[in-house]
């Protein structure tokens, strides 16, 4: 299995009005602040926008064995031999609580936190109500990317 992952347009509204009011923060912090100030500001902006940007999932490919989660510059690996990994459908996670990680500013990712589930990770980009289910063995929170599965061959 091979899926890239789309965009979803709330995501994509949400993650534009987001830049803008970093670059409203921006204006308005380096027009009023002393140098060491505006330092601080522009790196915690730049480390931001940087991170965020490059978190974002492109794909993930199942060969039966392992599992690749492919973000813009690095990609992870889950073997099944070290994780337990299954398909679960029928959920809505986006609407759950974020506690650290982006509820939609460039994707869904991060801890987040549901009712009668408990903490999780979750990668998305859209709701699709498919996900991969990837847990450590003995492991206690377990990871979420959401998929579709008409779009993945």
């Amino acid at each position: 299995m091979h899926y890239t992952f789309r965009y979803s347009t709330t995501l994509k509204v949400y993650t534009a009005l987001c830049v803008m009011a970093l670059g409203l923060i921006c204006y308005y912090a380096f027009r009023s602040s002393s140098w060491l100030m505006i330092v601080l500001y522009s790196w915690m902006i730049f480390i931001s926008l940087l991170y965020s940007a490059l978190s974002i999932p492109r794909s993930i490919e199942d060969d039966g064995e392992t599992v690749v989660l492919r973000r813009l510059l690095w990609s992870k690996r889950y073997s099944r031999t070290t994780y337990d990994i299954s398909e679960v459908s029928d959920m809505e996670l986006t609407k759950s609580y974020a506690i650290v990680g982006s509820a939609g500013y460039f994707c869904y990712s991060g801890l987040f936190y549901r009712s009668k589930m408990g903490f999780f990770k979750l990668v998305a980009t859209e709701e699709t109500g498919h996900y991969l289910r990837i847990q450590r063995k003995g492991g206690k929170r377990p990871l979420y990317i959401a998929y579709q599965p008409a779009l993945s061959y």
